[in-house]
Order: C-alpha cells, then structure tokens, then sequence
C-alpha cells in the first residue's frame, strides 16, 4: 500500500465501459465517464486546426483513444508523453496499436526528438503549441508525472521563448501596430549611456523586495530606480516614486499585474514608462506621463526604423537589466529579483497578488542554491529567466559594469555577487537622476505628437499601397494558375508559368518586407501547403495544382488581414490627430477609446487640452463621465483573468502528489519545508489536512509509526478528503508491517468502500484472518471489475480447492490460462484437481 514503487495492477472496467489502470486514474471516470470528463475539462481547445499538442499522460491509453474518436482537425499533431512502465502495460493489452500518424505516444526521454520530426517549430512560429495535463498528471496519483511535467513545461517554455526572439511572432506584430501612435521616443535616442558612473537598482517582485525598499527610500535621489510595473501598488504604498517603470508583455493579463502604475503619471515627479515595442496597449495608451520604447517602431524595414540596442527577456527583470547596461550605469543592484521561492513558498512580495493567494507548495522542481545557502523551490519562468540572467551578467561585467544582489534569499548566480545594503558605496553626485532624465526626455508637447502621428499615417498609407498591389499580384498569379492548368474556361499554356515566376520575383525583389510579413499571418495556410508528399513519392498534376491554388490563396488571405490591421491603424491614428485639434469631433476618438478599451484615455485627454475641455456640450461631458466610471472599474475590478489562473495554479490540491514523491524519494528536509509553507497559508482551515498528511509522512521518515497513523486518522474524515485515500493507504501498510492485522483489515475495509481495486487485497486480509465467507466474496466482487487478474484468480481458485469446491476452482484456473497459457501454478493445479480422489 505505501508508495515504494509502481505496481499498476491489472486494467478495470467502470460502468461507462472506460478501461484503465486503477493506480493511474483511481476513480477518475467513475462519476461521468471519460467522455463528459474530457469535454467539460478541455472542451473544444483540443481540437483546433493547426496546433501542435503535447499532451502529458494516456490516461491509461483512454485520452488518445478519445482524441481519435473526436476525429483529428486539419493540420493538427498530438504528441502525448507518457511513463514506460505505463506504456509497456498499455502495449500489452494492444491498446497503441493503429492509431493514426498524427497521433504520437513518447517517453520522456524520446519525445523532444519525436516532437523536432514532427516540425514542432513550424506550430511555435504561428504560436500554436500548447502543453495540456491529462487528468492522471493533473492528478499524479502517480507522482512521476509531476516530474515529467516540470521538464516537459520548461523545455516547452524555452524553445517558445527562443524562437519568438528569433522572430517577429504574429501576436507581437498586433502590438506593435495598435501601439504606434505612443511609441513616439526611442529609448536609443534619448536614454542610452546617459547615467554613466551611477548605480542603477533594479526592484522586481520577488518575496524579498520589501526588505529592501526602507534603503531604497531613504538613497531615492543618489540612485537611478527602475522598476518592473508589476510592482507599482507595493510601491505606491510605501511612497516611493521610481524614476523608470518597465514593461515588456503583451497579454491582457500585463494590464493586470500592472495597471496601478498609471497613478504614477499623476504625481509631480513621474517615472518615465520605457516599454518594448510589443507591450500591452492598455497600458503603454492609458499612460500620461513621459515614455520611451524599445526595438523597431514597424514590422518592415522603413527610415522610421532606428537602430536599437539589445534589450532581453523574457521577463521584464531581464529586460531592466538590459536597460540599466545600456543605459551606463556602473554599478546595478538587483533587489526583489529572487527567481526562487521564499522558505515559506511564496513567490513574490508581501502586497502582491500572488501574496495574496498564498504560498504556492505544489511546485515540482530542481531546487536551487540561494545567496544565504539554502536551497529554494522556483517555477519554470523563473528557471528560464535564471538562465538568461547569467548570460547577462557575463555581458555586462566583462562591459566593465559591477552586479550585486543584496537578498540572501535570492537565487546565487555566478558574476552577480550578494552584498547587503549597507555596504553599497554610493558616490554624491552633482546632477540628480531626475535632472538627467529632465535634460534628455522633455515633456511631451501637441506639437511633437502630431508630427509623429502625421509621419506615422503617411507610412500606414505607403504600407498600405503595397499590400493592395500584392494582392492584385496575387489575384493575377491565381488567373495564370487557371491558364496553367486548363481552368474556368482557359487554354492551357505553359507561358502563364512564366508570367507567375515573373509575378514571384516582383513579391521577393520589390515587395519583399512586406511579402515575409504576409507569409507571418498567413503561416498556418503556408505550412499546409508546404507539407509536400513524402520524398520517395512523385508529386501528381493536381497536388501541384492544388498546391499551387492553395499558395496564393493564403497571400491573398494574409494581405487582406494585414490591411484591416492597418486600416485598424490608421483609424486609431485619424483618431489622435483630432485629440490634437482645438475644436475637436469628440465622439471620434472616444468611439476610438472604448474600440480599444482605454477609457483612461479620457482623463489624459482632459488633463492635456484643458482650453477645448471648457468649450465641451453636457452631452460630451457625460460621455466623459462614462468614461472616468469604466476607467475605476478596469483599475479596480478583483475578478481577473490573473486572479483566476493564480488561484487555480497555486490550489492545495497539488501539495498530494508532491509530498508522496518526496517522501517516496526519502526527502525529508524538503518535506519539513512544505510544512513551514503550509502553516502561513492564509487559508488554515483548507490547509491543514495537507499539514496532517506531510507530518505523518515526516513521522514515518524518522521511524515514529505510532505518530503517523496519528496524523493520518486525522484525514479518516466523511465525505472523504483529497488525502483520505492516502492516509488509508498508508495506516494500512504500517499496520501490515507492525503486523496489526486488525488495523490493517479496518482500514482495508475503508479502501474497498472507497473503491473496487482494493478488494482483493481486503480479500487476502480476510482469508489471513479465516474469514474465508467474506474473502470468496470480496474476490467475486473484485473479479467483476478485473476479470483478467491472473493474481487474484490463482488465489480465489485456490481457495474454491480448499473448500471442496473443485468444479469452481478448474474454471478460475482455466481462467487464468486464457490469460497467461504457461502459468506453472493454474497448471499444476488443474493437473492436481484431474487426479483420481484418494477417497
């Protein structure tokens, strides 16, 4: 019963007619079936055209037969990674026989080279990969999972990242778009090396960023602060004013996190906003102070393009390092930049969200050495982030740069060295930061923004004449394809060829930016096209054709939605420029406003033209008001996607399955440290069953069986408790070993109640005990759910024998042959039990 290996067991039946493994799935599909389980779990996310999915776990092969049985969307893979041992009993039984090519089941070992074969890099570019728990890794009643998990999700996580850097994905282009309009000053030419010989701190959100804020409040003004947006509310609490807040993500959930930063425009000395060209535009259009961004303010190679500088993710920590580099400063201090857990599990500061929610104890990973030497659990942003931090610091110390960490409970990294606040040396310097920033980034005026805005439009309008004359290239190319081929009336000609490669070499040579963005839009039409038969196969006349047809449909499709974006641009652009004029059309731009939802927009506008706000009809000015009230609701509503997926990720229920590996693997440390965390929970009464059942499995660790089953008789609770299960489990194997038979029979007795799958060791139980009744009939009743259990029907067959029940027991072993023909034990019997009585 105890949790010394991976016995499965034989496959049993339910009444939906789902066969599985009880030590995978226990009673999973037991209340509604696979079926209605998986479609009210993953719904119809499953099953998009185009999208490569890494499924973690068979679910004792039910999933993919599930997948098969939906029927396969075009263009799609599955991938799903299972444990051996799983998949050696699933073959087996012959379940993996015939599934279909797009269907894939892998080791952890083998499926990252399966995953390359099957041009997972090609999904990543259209940003169509996703990672999904089968529900026995969502639940890891085999822990395994949980390790497989981890590194299927960081290695996931990283290819994403690096290939997104090497590219312009489609959801970054969006962005970049919808923010033209505020991405008017380049941070390369204003902010670059100007804060040579300063010391720069970095404040992230990591758990131990309030220790730090009391030196960072008092030494403001010798300091160049930059900070993550995140951390905006904690430090509008503690009044401190940064002079720099970063930003980097695109997601709606950025806002989120991020939203109280947009009070800091409203103080006297406001930070100046320095995003990535990519960054949530409900943050980077609601801002109303000064701002600069990063990287190439288009997709295409125009003049409006400057040269930039290399700015890193993928976390805004990594990113403000990369500004704090380029912009000079000599000395950078990192504080709340952790990338670990603290002692307690939580994951950022006290006033955080994530605070909030509480300590996230269910996380599975390598732990990692800290600045103060012990060791600290991390999640996988914070793992790839780590990485990415060392190469940085390497770039910027042999740049001649000094990096210090002044947390002990931050992760050690090599060239970035811990040193406590105290014992930073800070140099008095003659121009203030704020001076600086005053010197290089004046105040933004009416006058600047309209020549931006007017440059903007006249190149939307240049990108825009060239994406209608590739679409008239592209129509044309579909005619020619009609003459190629003899179709809709045309005479086939092998000179239309010519004209279509003359057509090609006009989209390559002239059109050529414009061309790859269209192909970046259009890439999941593109790959189909080019998934070409197999080399040892000959294309046929129509695989051309339809290939050929198929091409130019997908320019003709990509050049369409990139001109309603741009359309979408300039629109917000013609937008701006009225916001500028003296006697404006207000309903315009604020039509424009809620298209994009940037109600706050509206306070900017009346803050920044106070002469047009007094000329304003009562009818505008309640438009205004409606405004200023959805603004307090975006900037205070609680029920967010961020609160969701927070509350959903750090759920007690994952602390199970984590406690069993570690105790399975003897780590008692790191199961005493799951205890610390789970008595700060800010939930006690949720939180304390978890408490019972780790302090039973640190008892058993130090050889204390008296005290664990204490602990576990704490979880015997009805209805049952995520944990009850286990702690049955393990009283039970403790009384076995202590030979407490009674005990052992009792809490077996529980088990059986609980599920089918533990009759027949309740079975044995009752048979040790001569309640030889009870144990036929708790093995009948187990045969009827495991009617191939070789195991149980040796032992029920025996006991027919001893009973005198000869008839009964030739039928269980001949059962037992059915299923394992050379098995030396049904034979003898069956040989014995043919022989003449002695009677």
């Amino acid at each position: 019963m105890s949790d010394t290996g991976n016995y499965l067991g034989p496959f049993l039946v339910n009444d939906f007619g789902d066969r599985y493994l009880y030590q995978v799935n226990r009673n999973a599909f037991n209340s509604i079936g696979s079926d209605s389980l998986y479609a009210s779990t993953y719904g119809e996310s499953l099953f998009a055209e185009y999208q490569f999915n890494i499924i973690i776990g068979t679910d004792s092969g039910v999933f993919p037969t599930y997948v098969v049985n939906k029927g396969i969307p075009s263009g799609s893979r599955y991938l799903f990674i299972e444990l051996p041992e799983v998949i050696e009993r699933l073959s087996e039984e012959g379940i993996l026989k015939e599934l279909p090519p797009e269907v894939i089941i892998a080791t952890p070992d083998t499926w990252e080279e399966i995953a390359t074969d099957l041009q997972i890099n090609e999904y990543v570019f259209i940003d169509a990969v996703r990672v999904n728990e089968s529900i026995a890794s969502s639940d890891a009643n085999l822990p395994e999972y949980r390790d497989i998990s981890w590194n299927i999700n960081l290695n996931v996580r990283t290819l994403v990242n690096e290939t997104h850097a090497s590219i312009n994905c489609t959801q970054y282009i969006l962005r970049q778009l919808e923010n033209l309009a505020e991405n008017r000053v380049a941070f390369s030419r204003t902010l670059v090396d100007t804060f040579k010989g300063k010391t720069a701190v970095i404040l992230a959100g990591g758990p131990s960023l309030r220790e730090a804020l009391p030196w960072v409040r008092e030494n403001r003004d010798r300091l160049v602060l930059i900070a993550v947006s995140r951390i905006s509310k904690i430090l509008q609490s503690e009044q401190i004013v940064p002079h720099l807040v970063a930003t980097v993500d695109p997601q709606k959930v950025s806002f989120e996190v991020s939203r109280e930063m947009l009070y800091f425009a409203d103080k006297e000395e406001s930070p100046v906003l320095v995003s990535s060209y990519h960054a949530s535009p409900l943050l980077v259009g609601q801002w109303g102070g000064r701002s600069a961004y990063t990287d190439s303010l288009f997709p295409w190679r125009t003049p409006l393009n400057i040269e930039t500088h290399l700015y890193t993710g993928p976390t805004v920590s990594n990113y403000a390092l990369s500004l704090a580099i380029n912009m000079g400063c000599e000395t950078i201090v990192l504080a709340g930049v952790d990338l670990c857990f603290s002692r307690e599990g939580h994951t950022h500061a006290a006033g955080s969200a994530e605070n909030k929610v509480g300590p996230d104890l269910g996380q599975l990973s390598p732990r990692i050495e800290t600045n103060g030497g012990w060791l600290a659990d991390t999640n996988h942003g914070y793992a790839h982030s780590l990485e990415i931090l060392k190469l940085q610091a390497e770039l910027a110390v042999n740049k001649g740069h000094r990096l210090y960490n002044i947390s002990l409970g931050a992760a050690k990294i090599p060239l970035i060295e811990y040193r406590p606040p105290s014992e930073i040396e800070l140099s008095e310097d003659t121009i203030s930061t704020s001076a600086l920033i005053d010197k290089y980034l004046p105040p933004p005026t009416s006058k600047a923004r309209l020549s931006h805005y007017r440059k903007i439009k006249k190149e939307l309008e240049r990108a825009q004449r060239k994406f209608k004359e590739i679409l008239s290239l592209s129509q044309e190319a579909l005619e020619c394809t009609d003459g190629l081929f003899g179709r809709n009336g045309k005479e086939r000609s092998f000179r239309h060829k010519v004209q279509m490669d003359k057509i090609e070499r006009k989209l390559d040579r002239r059109y050529g930016d414009f061309s790859l963005l269209i192909k970046q839009f259009g890439l999941k039409k593109f790959l189909s096209i080019l998934r070409t038969p197999k080399e040892e196969q000959e294309w046929t006349d129509e695989q051309i054709e339809k290939a050929t047809r198929d091409y130019y449909q997908a320019y003709m499709a990509g050049t369409i939605q990139l001109l309603a974006v741009t359309n979408s641009a300039l629109s917000r652009i013609e937008a701006r420029i009225e916001e500028e004029k003296s006697s404006p059309d207000c309903d315009l731009f604020i039509s424009q406003w809620l298209r994009d939802g940037q109600p706050g927009r509206g306070r900017l506008w009346l803050r920044n033209h106070p002469a047009a706000a007094q000329c304003l009809s009562e009818a505008i000015l309640g438009k205004f008001r409606d405004l200023d009230d959805q603004f307090t609701h975006l900037m205070t509503d609680e029920q967010t996607i961020r609160m969701e997926l927070l509350e959903k990720g750090y759920d007690l229920k994952h602390i199970r399955s984590k406690a069993r590996l570690l105790f399975r693997r003897g780590e008692r440390q790191e199961l005493e440290a799951m205890a610390t965390g789970i008595t700060s929970h800010p939930d006690r009464e949720k939180a304390e069953p978890y408490l019972h059942f780790i302090n039973g499995l640190i008892a058993e660790l130090q050889q204390e069986p008296n005290r664990a089953i204490e602990c576990y008789q704490h979880l015997l609770v009805d209805p049952p408790h995520p944990t009850t299960e286990d702690a049955l489990r393990q009283i039970a194997s403790l009384a076995i070993a202590g030979n407490d038979v009674e005990n052992a029979l009792l809490a077996l007795e529980c088990l059986s109640r609980m599920s089918p799958a533990y009759l027949s060791p309740y079975g044995e139980i009752l048979k040790a005990l001569g309640r030889y009744d009870e144990a036929f009939d708790a093995f009948n009743r187990y045969l009827s759910i495991a009617p191939k259990d070789v195991g149980t029907l040796v032992t029920l067959g025996i006991l027919c024998r001893d009973a005198g029940l000869a008839d009964t027991a030739r039928d269980l072993f001949a059962r037992v042959l059915e299923n394992d023909p050379t098995n030396r034990v049904a034979l003898s019997q069956l040989e014995g039990l043919a022989a003449p009585s002695n009677d």
